[in-house]
């Protein structure tokens, strides 16, 4: 019986964990509400005829299906959250979760040749999980050291891979062919799955667990709002998704023009 439920646990958290890093990375400004009020309101106003979109027939079922789930079972989830954890105390949290994913960005910023970066997560690593105890708070920040994400997606974006169609599953949101393979190999990333004892079982489940609520609860009210103002709910988080990613993709950067030389990994531009 052990067994069955620890198998049980394991696909659970590996749904919550892709969640907390694919959707992590696209809604990395999901704490600022007002902001990503504003993204979804200019996504719903962006026209989707020429949105790449081949299986939208099955993805539509299956966004219905995440609806019912979503509503059933993630907002009560994240509201209960919400109402237990004062506001401060989830911002700790959302810090602390993205402190634990630095190990998956840093080697993303070296595969994606980004040294300096990748200069930076090591730096804010050091500070945050030291001063800023385990990444609670952020003092990195007051020293004037950003944060970012960065994926295995993105790594292979930025060898020249394309993203694929567009894909939507329940509970794992908005993602491509491209971006649901970079998202395995991020867990691969994740030192913490190896270690092979119950404490840091609990652990992996416990910190899955929280990603999810942590990733829901700021979306509640934008969620909400855009839902209802929306005539076509799917085409609008589509539109969001693609806009954020190709943004993310970028590193802020309007084209690839600018992007570093990776060298060794050149063979990939034939992928495109």
């Amino acid at each position: 019986m052990r067994g069955y439920f620890l198998q049980a646990c394991a696909a659970m958290t590996l749904s919550v964990v892709i969640l907390g890093g694919t959707a992590h990375a696209q809604l990395s400004n999901a704490g600022n509400a007002e902001t990503l009020s504003e993204d979804l309101q200019k996504a719903a106003q962006t026209p989707t005829s020429d949105v790449p979109d081949p299986w939208e027939g099955f993805n539509r079922k299956m966004f219905a299906t995440h609806m019912f789930l979503d509503n059933n079972l993630l907002v009560p989830g994240a509201k209960a959250y919400r109402a237990v954890t004062p506001a401060k105390g989830r911002k700790g949290i959302r810090k602390f979760l993205h402190n634990a994913r630095t190990p998956s960005i840093l080697i993303n910023d070296i595969l994606q040749g980004e040294w300096k970066r990748a200069g930076k997560t090591t730096s804010r690593f050091f500070v945050n999980s030291t001063v800023g105890f385990l990444g609670f708070a952020d003092p990195a920040a007051h020293l004037g050291i950003e944060s970012h994400d960065e994926d295995f997606g993105q790594t292979l974006a930025s060898w020249g891979v394309s993203s694929g169609p567009y894909l939507f599953l329940p509970l794992l949101g908005p993602s491509s062919i491209r971006d649901g393979i970079g998202a395995g190999v991020d867990i691969a990333f994740d030192p913490l799955i190896y270690i092979d004892t119950d404490p840091a079982r609990f652990a992996q489940y416990s910190r899955a667990g929280m990603t999810g609520l942590s990733v829901r609860e700021p979306l509640i009210e934008p969620l909400e709002d855009i839902q209802e103002k929306s005539l076509d709910y799917y085409a609008s988080l589509r539109s969001f998704y693609l806009q954020a990613r190709k943004r993310e993709i970028n590193n802020g950067r309007t084209t690839y023009d600018d992007l570093p030389d990776i060298g060794e990994f050149e063979e990939f531009d034939d992928l495109e």
